[in-house]
């Protein structure tokens, strides 16, 4: 609906509960002036605390550039980025694009309980027991990109 009124009228009144699904409408019927204006609500609108799920929709949406400006808000605000709610729902793809970083502004073991954190909640989003060895399967080549030695002995200790 808010495409169509956009089309006839050139208004566009786009909102927090809103933007994704106007995103979708101006990307399926081809509107880019439209899909612009969300693109820049996004934009105006990324904080630490969503950036994660900002940048799985940047993803999912093929945004570029807006996933480019989450991935440097994750970068220069990690530690609130991975403790906010929407951390542990991004998918496999995106974590993998976060952990390949090499200018994330956190302690590796901080980020690797998050990413602890996020392989519970897959867990479970698969229905798997919450056991290591199905943490493990879940984190597939993600675990690969957690740098353990950058951790102390005592971290990788406590950490496990």
């Amino acid at each position: 609906l808010r495409a169509f009124r956009f089309l006839y009228s050139d208004e566009v009144q786009i909102g927090p509960e809103t933007v994704m699904t106007t995103l979708y409408t101006a990307k399926k019927y081809a509107v880019p002036a439209l899909e612009a204006h969300c693109v820049e609500f996004l934009k105006k609108n990324l904080r630490a605390d969503n950036a994660f799920m900002l940048l799985t929709q940047a993803r999912l949406f093929d945004e570029p550039q807006l996933a480019s400006l989450c991935l440097e808000n994750i970068d220069k605000n990690t530690s609130d980025a991975i403790n906010a709610e929407g951390f542990t729902d991004i998918d496999l793809d995106t974590l993998v694009a976060v952990l390949e970083r090499d200018t994330l502004g956190i302690r590796e073991v901080r980020l690797f309980n998050a990413v602890v954190r996020w392989s519970e909640a897959e867990c479970q989003r698969q229905q798997l027991q919450v056991i290591p060895e199905n943490k493990r399967k879940v984190l597939g080549k993600a675990l690969s990109l957690i740098r353990f030695p950058l951790m102390t002995i005592e971290e990788f200790a406590a950490g496990n």
